[in-house]
């Protein structure tokens, strides 16, 4: 009779570490799941924060763009930014433009931005803006307007930068222009001096120049 009591509590003692097991896996369980859902609502609450993120700085940089951009152009859409074309007639040139706005009318606006103490537009500008016409034309086939705006802004913070309305020089100055800087070079012709002084105050070539250019 002992023996069978024994055996009989041994029994119930391996019944109730049994049940005891199963509890303890439940509970592991629900824990996991738990812990599997606190960690996907963190990664979706995470998700949507870099989204907002996402998008209130590009919130931010079209308001910065569309307050940087002359008041002529409000109504045109940005269709090209730091975008280099090419052509090879009727003269090789490579030309990477600032910006170009498409107007209502199909029409594309050119505009380049400098930064100087100086607020007004230099021939170097208008050369530079007349060579992207010709690319972007030869490249695209569309229809680039015959002017184009410098954006000048002071060397400062704060300050914003100043619309000024260029012409542009023609398609043939602008092959012609191509043309004598490579005979320049082949030493076919000898260049000429500017018309002030002071563009040779800072050009790299004055060494090269004094003595040869009357």
């Amino acid at each position: 009779m002992a023996t069978n009591a024994n055996s009989c509590a041994h029994g119930l003692g391996g019944d109730s570490d049994g049940a005891s097991v199963v509890v303890r896996l439940a509970w592991r369980r629900q824990v996991s799941a738990l812990a599997w859902g606190v960690g996907c609502a963190v990664a979706v609450v995470g998700v949507a924060l870099a989204i907002a993120r996402w998008r209130s700085v590009e919130t931010d940089a079209a308001r910065a763009e569309g307050a940087s951009r002359p008041a002529a152009l409000r109504d045109a859409e940005l269709v090209y930014m730091e975008k280099l074309f090419r052509i090879s007639t009727p003269v090789g040139l490579v030309a990477k433009l600032d910006r170009a706005y498409r107007m209502p009318s199909g029409l594309l606006v050119l505009v380049e931005f400098k930064t100087r103490s100086s607020n007004q537009p230099f021939l170097s500008d208008v050369i530079q803006l007349s060579a992207q016409r010709l690319a972007v034309m030869g490249q695209t086939g569309r229809l680039v307007a015959s002017y184009g705006y410098v954006m000048v802004k002071a060397p400062t913070r704060r300050a914003l930068p100043i619309a000024h309305r260029v012409r542009l020089m023609t398609d043939d100055q602008v092959v012609a222009l191509v043309r004598r800087r490579e005979d320049i070079l082949a030493d076919r012709i000898l260049p000429r001096r500017p018309q002030s002084r002071k563009t040779c105050l800072s050009c790299a070539f004055r060494g090269q120049c004094d003595g040869l250019i009357p």
